[in-house]
């Protein structure tokens, strides 16, 4: 993470106009910035590559690629990712900005250069940019407090767990004494369920920033899903079902990913889904997509604008006892946008249904 000092930082200059880069350049070079300049999209490329800046000034006019261009082909690099891109032009036309705010541009600056504005847009984006860096540095170290924490309280838990299980098996205890060791096998029982399934997604975050997306069949991963949980759905009676076309059905994407994804789905249907009730899921082609989907409660108005905020409790409840950390739709959110996977919650007649539609 970059640390400023005042005015500081690096900028990348993109202009193929070398008055205006030299007007935008004398503005910031004696302000302390570390400048570097390019003229075209490939040397751009080529400067990101040796070193990420913190900001970039982009031309929007340029003679070989436009520098819409460049913008789309700068964030699709990963050496980029979260720099700050504002576009430079003469032309003030509404559709010029909207267009370059739709090619992933942050802000629009017009010539003549206005120093004063110039400066305060630059700083600007950059303390914006330094405060996202700082709150994901934050949210990265609380993370690891809290996985620290987790384990930590899962050893002394599970202590009491062990305890009260002697406890019981001990001769001669009283009907009061069996019912309190009876109730502290069911607590702490309960509790570390909820410290396990944290834990598996805390686990599913960490490993989502190394995904490598590979051709695979989604067909045996959606069995295999089937499979694990068949005996978890049997436990409540629940039948679970699979309906898919015949023939290979390809994906490129992180298979360890989607099925991280469907098993959160899967566990989430039978969790909430009534005894002897059946949880469906169907893949479809044309295009690719999988569904699943259950005979409970379904979601209310008000569970649907917090759906994927992690840590929410939504209006139903397990029917079986079942922990719920308020965790798993909003990991499976997380995985579905790095991903990019759509992930749509339907409205049937009853019960709930999810389904995820995979890019082509």
């Amino acid at each position: 993470m970059n640390r400023f000092s005042g005015d500081s930082g690096s900028i990348l200059i993109v202009g193929d106009e070398f008055s205006d880069v030299q007007v935008v350049s004398t503005m910031l070079e004696t302000l302390g910035y570390d400048l570097v300049i390019a003229r075209d999209g490939i040397e751009a490329i080529e400067r990101v590559r040796a070193r990420a800046p913190d900001l970039v000034l982009l031309d929007i006019l340029m003679p070989v690629n436009s520098g819409l261009e460049i913008c789309r082909e700068l964030h699709a690099m990963k050496e980029i990712a979260g720099v700050p891109i504002l576009f430079l032009s003469a032309d003030e036309e509404e559709s010029s900005i909207v267009s370059a705010l739709e090619a992933g541009g942050i802000d629009y600056v017009t010539k003549p250069f206005n120093k004063a504005e110039l400066i305060a847009r630059v700083r600007s984006h950059l303390e914006l940019k330094k405060t996202r860096e700082q709150c994901k540095h934050l949210l990265r170290k609380t993370e690891h407090f809290l996985e620290v924490m987790a384990h930590d309280l899962r050893k002394w838990v599970g202590s009491s767990h062990f305890s009260a299980q002697l406890l019981d098996e001990m001769d001669g205890l009283s009907d009061k004494s069996r019912r309190l060791s009876g109730m502290i096998k069911e607590s702490t029982a309960q509790a570390l369920s909820f410290v396990d399934e944290y834990l598996a997604n805390a686990r599913a975050v960490s490993t989502a920033l190394e995904l490598e997306c590979k051709v695979f069949d989604l067909g045996p991963l959606a069995q295999a899903s089937i499979a694990y949980h068949r005996a978890e759905a049997e436990a409540k009676n629940i039948a679970l079902d699979l309906e898919m076309p015949d023939g290979i059905m390809r994906v490129k994407s992180d298979r360890d990913a989607v099925l991280r994804i469907i098993e959160n789905l899967v566990t989430n249907a039978i969790k909430f889904s009534p005894l002897g009730a059946t949880v469906t899921m169907t893949i479809e082609n044309h295009p690719l997509s999988l569904i699943v989907a259950d005979e409970g409660p379904g979601f209310s108005d008000d569970d649907r604008e917090k759906l994927f905020d992690p840590y929410t409790r939504l209006s139903a409840r397990p029917t079986g006892g079942e922990i719920s950390t308020g965790l798993g739709l909003s990991i499976v959110k997380r995985l579905c946008d790095l991903l990019d996977i759509s992930i749509l919650v339907e409205s049937p007649a009853k019960g709930a249904s999810i389904r995820l539609t995979f890019a082509k």
